[in-house]
C-alpha cells in the first residue's frame, strides 16, 4: 500500500533561530520512515539555516501579527500532504516521536486527529515549579492530569503544537479560527472536532520536548494572553462551563500530586496567581471591545 505524504507544518519566529535548529536536527533520522515534507512559516522574508534534511523543506513568508491561527492556516494552504504534522518551533523530537503520532492514522482510517502532550526538561527553580502546574502541554503533571483521556486512549483536546490530523477533516469542520488571534484556537477547533462526532486519538509515546518557561515576565505575559483568548473564546462558543469544570478537575490534580512536597505553598500561590492573571486579562479584553 502506497504510504500517503506526511507534511510536517512549523511556525517559527526568525529571532529563536537556533531552536527551530534544534527541531530540525532532532527529527532528522525520523524524516526517512515516510514520505515527507517539511513545511516552515515565518513572517520574514530572511531565510534562515536549516540543516541537510533528507526531504524537501519549503520556506513560506506570511504577513506579520495576524495571529496564530492564522499562521496555522496559512501552513494548511501551503502543505501538500494527507496528513498534517504541527509541531512548534521551541519543542524539539525524541526518537520515537513522528511513528508515534501518525502511526495511529495509517493503522485506522476512521481517526482523523492524533495529538500528545510535552514532556519539560529540568530547568530553573522557577521552570519547575511552572511545569508542575502542568504548563505547558501538560508540563511535569502530565497532559492527562490537565485534560480527561479515557481508557480507550481518547481525548476531546487537540494540542495544536504536537499532533497529527487527516487533511479531510479540514474540508469537513473547518481551518482554525482567526478570530481568537491571543490564542485557545486548539481548544476551539476541538469544541468543532467532539460536536462532529470525532474524538482525538491521545498518543502518549508522541510526546516532544518543551522548553520550561523560566521567567516570571513570561509566565505573566502567557497567563495574561491566556485570559484574553478565554474571553474570545467564550465570545464564540457561547457558554464554557465543560471548561471551568475542566480546570478544576486539573486543579485538584496538582493539588493531589504536589500537596506533601515542600514547595507545594510556593506551587499553590503560583497556582492562584495564574487565575488572577488570565481573570485580569479576560476582564482587559472585556473592556476594551
Amino acid at each position: 500500500m502506497k504510504k500517503p505524504l506526511i507534511s510536517i507544518v512549523v511556525i517559527f519566529d526568525k529571532i529563536r533561530k537556533e531552536k527551530l535548529v534544534r527541531l530540525l536536527e532532532s527529527m532528522k533520522n525520523q524524516l526517512s520512515l515516510y514520505p515527507t515534507e517539511i513545511v516552515l512559516i515565518h513572517e520574514s522574508n530572511t531565510l534562515l539555516p536549516a540543516p541537510e534534511l533528507p526531504v524537501p523543506v519549503r520556506y513560506v513568508t506570511i504577513p506579520e501579527k495576524r495571529g496564530i491561527p492564522f499562521n496555522r492556516n496559512q501552513g494548511l494552504q501551503q502543505a501538500r500532504g494527507e496528513i498534517i504534522v504541527f509541531i512548534d518551533d521551541d519543542c524539539w523530537a525524541q526518537e520515537k516521536w513522528l511513528s508515534s503520532l501518525v502511526g495511529p492514522l495509517l493503522k485506522d482510517d476512521t481517526l482523523f486527529a492524533v495529538t500528545s502532550g510535552t514532556k519539560i526538561p529540568h530547568s530553573t527553580f522557577f521552570g519547575d515549579c511552572v511545569a508542575a502546574l502542568g504548563f505547558p502541554g501538560g508540563g511535569s503533571l502530565g497532559f492527562e492530569k490537565v485534560w480527561r483521556v479515557s481508557a480507550e486512549g481518547f481525548t476531546n483536546h487537540l494540542a495544536a503544537g504536537n499532533c497529527a490530523l487527516r487533511r479531510e477533516v479540514f474540508d469537513t469542520i473547518g481551518y482554525f479560527d482567526e478570530s481568537l488571534k491571543w490564542g485557545a484556537e486548539d481548544a476551539e477547533f476541538s469544541y468543532r472536532l467532539e460536536r462532529a462526532g470525532h474524538l482525538v486519538k491521545y498518543a502518549p509515546t508522541a510526546f516532544a520536548y518543551h522548553e520550561a518557561r523560566t521567567t516570571l515576565r513570561s509566565f505573566v505575559r502567557w497567563q495574561l494572553r491566556r485570559g484574553r483568548a478565554n474571553f474570545h473564546l467564550k465570545k464564540r462558543i457561547g457558554p464554557v462551563g465543560e471548561f471551568i469544570s475542566l480546570r478544576l478537575w486539573s486543579t485538584k490534580n496538582i493539588i493531589k500530586k504536589n500537596w506533601h512536597r515542600p514547595v507545594f505553598p510556593l506551587l499553590f500561590l503560583l497556582l492562584a496567581f495564574s487565575f488572577f492573571l488570565q481573570q485580569l486579562g479576560y476582564l482587559f479584553e472585556a473592556h476594551r471591545k
